[in-house]
């Protein structure tokens, strides 16, 4: 497989004093949201979970991971630049976002584009009721036959699905192709699930990277993956017809430790997503699949928080996993792959 490019450094910035390094505090690692669901659902661990295809997708469907999921949105868009789409697409007639999750992506493509039609597909109907006009959304299963019509949309669009929301990209690139314009385009925006560090502040030991290991080996065991390679994704995409395919990569970091402001807010938004969700993405794998008990796992997550919040660490995700070559960051790295549907049969 071809390597890849080495990314820009983050740059530190130096008045994020680590003196003493008691962490960040409380109030940064908190937030409040109310928000209240009227859809089916099943219990497990004190979480609710979506009843449409239960065994699909191992994350909650409840207040706490909706407003993960929309801080997680943030610092990806904060690390992409505050782009909804690389892909040039001009005057869409119809946009599809799978794996839409509490729609927000889908709201603002509306906003952005509000003469195009936004359709928004998710195994779990927890968008809100107040939208856009020209958006809607659709109780469905990506790995099954989408059912659209052909030459529908101008874009297709996924953001942090990996291989734990789509089970085969194979099949996804031919029912995207299938429903896409020609020249229209596809685009994942998708960050591989791996803590790292550039700058040595995170060791290999550490409980943030042990608990990347152990929630990507549960994920395994179920037949998913939460790691992204990009390369792959381009190779699919081809066989499936498309051209002009691009990796974009990006950094993704966790925690307010980079000088470039628009950085230092995405890091902002992903060090509480983690604080504030970390348990609601392990409960069912650590305890179902892992066989954790509650007591052990709480114990284990309040390791991982306190080295979470060190200011001395410089971490980021391999989707978000970047490496940062002269300090230790918690962060992911982001990779955005699209490809576009060809004009005519001969292109």
């Amino acid at each position: 497989m071809r390597r890849m490019a080495a990314l820009d450094r983050v740059e530190v910035d130096d008045s994020h004093s680590i003196s003493g390094d008691s962490g960040y505090s409380e109030d940064i690692c908190s937030t409040t949201s109310v928000r209240s669901s009227i859809y089916d659902y099943e219990i497990k661990h004190g979480r609710t979970f979506h009843a449409y295809h239960p065994d699909k997708y191992y994350m909650p469907n409840d207040e706490g991971e909706q407003e993960r999921l929309d801080l997680h949105y943030h610092a990806l868009r904060l690390a992409i630049e505050d782009k909804i789409t690389f892909a040039p697409i001009n005057q869409p007639h119809g946009i599809l976002d799978v794996g839409t999750g509490t729609g927000i992506w889908a709201m603002d493509a509306a906003d952005a584009w509000p003469e195009a039609e936004i359709i928004g597909l998710d195994l779990s109907p927890i968008q809100p009721n107040w939208i856009p006009p020209n958006l809607h959304f659709e109780v469905a299963d990506a790995d099954e036959p989408w059912g659209f019509a052909e030459k529908r949309f101008s874009l297709v669009h996924t953001r942090i699905m990996n291989g734990f929301g789509v089970s085969s990209w194979s099949h996804f690139y031919a029912e995207a192709f299938s429903c896409l314009k020609p020249g229209g385009w596809v685009e994942n925006q998708e960050f591989d699930c791996t803590i790292v560090s550039d700058d040595g502040t995170l060791p290999e030991n550490s409980k943030m990277v042990e608990w990347a290991r152990l929630w990507n080996q549960s994920v395994e065991t179920i037949g998913k993956t939460g790691r992204c390679y990009p390369q792959i994704l381009v190779d699919q995409m081809k066989e499936a017809g498309f051209i002009n395919t691009q990796i974009i990569t990006k950094k993704m970091p966790i925690g307010s430790w980079p000088k470039d402001p628009m950085l230092k807010k995405s890091g902002e938004f992903g060090l509480v997503a983690l604080d504030t969700g970390v348990y609601g993405m392990s409960v069912r794998l650590f305890r179902d699949v892992l066989g954790w008990s509650e007591e052990q796992l709480q114990v284990f997550l309040a390791e991982f928080r306190q080295e979470l919040r060190k200011k001395s660490v410089h971490s980021y995700w391999p989707t978000c996993v970047t490496r940062f070559l002269e300090w230790t960051k918690a962060d992911y790295h982001s990779f955005i792959v699209i490809g576009q549907k060809p004009s005519s049969p001969d292109s």
